[in-house]
């Protein structure tokens, strides 16, 4: 669980720059959830704070706890996903591109293959942000990375002693269609 205490540091090292930076004028601050996720059964929670005229700063969270089973797959995870973002026309609102990264344990199975471990990554996302009332927006975003996977890989019920896998693979960093309240 090193990859936990790593991410636990990092979520509270970010968590104070996004409360302790220079207010902006017209400071905003949106709650947002991933239908991606949703559908995916990992419930989700994405903070994200106004930083300047341009820059915004979001911290989300995913966890599917459940062991529960479509078509032979299972995945159980938990994720802590930060991401500072720059947008084209103001904070909020239609294009931008994004700095991504990402820290998730997770536990996947299919049929008999069982792939338990960390992964660690970063990448560049690019997303649009729906503006459809004062508070509501709808998000959608997709980013391509680069990510650290370190896992047992193995069939069957018997795990090995020790990690057998550990590979740095390209990853889609972010996957996104996700609804936004903004609070102003």
């Amino acid at each position: 669980m090193p990859i936990l205490k790593k991410s636990t540091s990092w979520l509270l090292l970010i968590i104070a720059v996004m409360f302790l930076a220079p207010r902006a004028e017209a400071q905003r601050l949106a709650l947002k959830t991933n239908a991606i996720d949703w559908l995916m059964l990992s419930p989700n929670l994405t903070a994200e704070a106004r930083l300047s005229q341009r820059f915004t700063l979001q911290l989300g969270m995913a966890a599917n706890p459940t062991h529960i089973s479509i078509a032979d797959v299972q995945l159980t995870n938990f994720r802590v996903e930060p991401e500072l973002r720059y947008w084209f026309n103001r904070p909020m609102a239609r294009h931008f591109i994004a700095l991504s990264a990402t820290a998730a344990t997770f536990n996947l199975r299919f049929k008999d293959r069982h792939f338990t471990g960390d992964a660690v990554g970063a990448g560049v996302s690019y997303g649009y942000a729906l503006v459809l009332s004062n508070h509501w927006n709808m998000e959608a975003e997709i980013g391509l990375g680069l990510a650290h996977i370190s896992a047992k890989d193995y069939r069957g019920e018997v795990a090995p002693d020790s990690r057998n896998y550990s590979h740095f693979r390209p990853v889609p960093i972010r996957i996104g269609l996700s609804f936004a309240y903004i609070f102003k």
